[in-house]
């Protein structure tokens, strides 16, 4: 999948999505993910959970930071744009349903 079409299907700017693959988080995925900026940031440079990026995840903030530990941050920048895409594919889904 290109970049292109993960902006498109998450309906972020490409340019956040290059960001991120780089290593910076940025306001608008941060937004989209409804996380502070600041708590994205370290779960990508440092592998360091937040409660709210942890229930994102859907784990404990301890097994959020171990599974960054283990994927490293490649893997973790891979997990934030596979919450991106779920996040998204769960707004349509409300959408159609009308929650």
């Amino acid at each position: 999948m290109s970049l292109m079409e993960i902006a498109v299907r998450t309906g972020v700017p490409l340019m956040d999505i290059e960001d991120l693959v780089s290593g910076t988080a940025t306001e608008g995925i941060a937004a989209r993910l409804g996380v502070p900026l600041l708590a994205l940031q370290e779960f990508v440079i440092h592998g360091q959970a937040s409660a709210k990026l942890a229930h994102r995840l859907g784990m404990s903030m301890a097994s959020a930071e171990e599974l960054a530990r283990c994927l490293g941050r490649e893997g973790a920048i891979g997990l934030v744009l596979g919450l991106l895409l779920g996040a998204r594919g769960s707004e349509r889904k409300n959408a159609a349903a009308g929650v």
